[in-house]
């Protein structure tokens, strides 16, 4: 699992994950040779690990939250790190706990089984103003360039906006393109204090989020018409 760059400005500011990605101007103007793809949602793929911590972890669970709906695009440019993109997620559509997800995962740390109540109550405190804030902010946005790199050490120079802020960050990546379609695939780790960020806890912190912060993408975008 590799762990992407955050910048020093952003480590120190106060944010939550998963709040929203929204549409962006590029920072560059695309060249004009450029080819647009439109992001294949059904065909993509965006989860996070979240664990349980602190003395009564034993009582909690650990979860997977998946993206429910996004949209984007990319500009494709003959000179591949000079490629574009934007992606916006509805913080409202994310998923706790997708059955086909949650059985997916390796070891022993998902064979629990939570009930509707323990999957409804992590999405009320995961949209909730002290979490995600849903209401003011409803979408999740990424934009950014490249990949730059040699193929197995490709990365995405991206810009995550949270809350209201935006967030550099430097995302391994694989990207391959073939024909009329375009695929890029990773796994990285942040951490709460990264992203400083409290882990949201009860019962005077018994039990409570764990730091990490497990991510899994493959996003697909195919050649629009």
């Amino acid at each position: 699992m590799r762990q992407i760059t955050v910048s020093t400005a952003a480590a120190f500011a106060p944010l939550c994950l998963s709040a929203g990605l929204a549409m962006a101007q590029p920072a560059a103007e695309a060249p004009a040779d450029s080819q647009l793809y439109e992001i294949d949602a059904q065909n993509s793929d965006v989860h996070w690990l979240v664990y349980s911590a602190g003395p009564a972890a034993r009582f909690g669970h650990n979860h997977v939250i998946s993206v429910g709906e996004l949209t984007g695009s990319v500009l494709l440019s003959p000179e591949l790190e000079q490629s574009q993109f934007e992606i916006e997620i509805p913080v409202a559509d994310l998923v706790v706990d997708d059955p086909d997800l949650r059985a997916a995962q390796e070891g022993d740390q998902f064979d629990s089984v939570p009930d509707e109540d323990d999957v409804a109550g992590t999405r009320r405190n995961m949209l909730s103003e002290r979490v995600l804030n849903a209401e003011q902010h409803p979408f999740l946005r990424i934009t950014g360039t490249g990949p730059t790199g040699a193929p197995g050490e490709q990365m995405l120079d991206a810009t995550i906006e949270l809350l209201g802020r935006s967030i550099p960050v430097s995302l391994p990546t694989e990207v391959s393109v073939d024909g009329d379609a375009i695929e890029a695939s990773g796994t990285f780790r942040l951490t709460h204090e990264m992203l400083g960020m409290e882990p949201f806890s009860v019962m005077m912190g018994a039990l409570q989020v764990g730091e990490p912060l497990d991510f899994s993408y493959r996003i697909t975008a195919r050649r629009a018409d």
